[in-house]
C-alpha cells in the first residue's frame, strides 16, 4: 500500500475544513486560478518571444540571443498590461496578489528541492546515510531537508495571518 493516497486524503480533508470554516474562503481559490492563468499566458509569451528571437538568429548569422532574461522582462510587461485591463473589469484584491506571490515562491522552493533530489537520485542512499550520521553541513542534505521545512513554516505563517485576519 502506498502512503501518498493516505496523505492526499488527509490533505483534502484539512483543506476542505479550512475552506468551509473560513470567512473569505475563496481567496486561495482565486489566487490559484489567476496564478495558473498567468503561468499559461507567461509561458505562451515567452515561447513566442523565444521563437521570434530564434528566427532572427537563424536569418542573421552574426546575431546572438544575448540575455534571455530580457525575454522574461518583456513577457512580464505584457502580463502587467493584461492584468491592468483585467483589473478594470474584475478588481483583484491585494490579498489575492499576495497569495499569488506566495504560490510562486513556494513553487520555486519546491522545484529547487525536486531538482536537487532528481539530480542526486543515485545519491539518495548517501543522503539517507548523511541523515543517520548527522552530517548536516552537506549542501545536498540542506536543500532536501531545510527548504521543505521553510515551505512548511511559511504555510503555517500564512494560515495564521489569515486566521488573525491580517491577510
Amino acid at each position: 500500500m502506498q502512503v501518498l493516497p493516505i496523505f492526499l486524503i488527509i490533505l483534502a480533508v484539512v483543506i476542505a475544513g479550512y475552506i468551509f470554516t473560513s470567512k473569505n474562503r475563496f481567496y486561495f481559490l482565486k489566487a490559484i486560478i489567476l496564478f495558473l492563468a498567468l503561468l499559461i499566458f507567461s509561458t505562451i509569451n515567452f515561447l513566442i518571444f523565444f521563437g521570434v528571437a530564434a528566427l532572427f538568429i537563424n536569418r542573421i548569422h552574426d546575431m546572438k540571443l544575448g540575455n534571455m532574461f530580457l525575454l522574461v522582462i518583456l513577457s512580464g510587461l505584457f502580463l502587467y498590461e493584461g492584468l491592468k485591463k483585467f483589473n478594470k473589469f474584475h478588481q483583484i484584491s491585494e490579498i489575492t496578489l499576495t497569495l499569488i506571490e506566495y504560490c510562486i515562491q513556494w513553487s520555486l522552493i519546491y522545484v529547487t528541492v525536486y531538482q536537487s533530489i532528481f539530480n542526486n537520485i543515485a545519491k539518495i542512499h548517501t543522503i539517507t546515510k548523511m541523515i543517520k550520521t548527522v552530517r548536516i553541513l552537506n549542501p545536498d542534505l540542506l536543500v532536501v531537508i531545510v527548504l521543505p521545512s521553510f515551505i512548511s513554516i511559511w504555510i503555517a505563517v500564512v494560515l495564521l495571518k489569515k486566521y488573525q485576519h491580517d491577510l
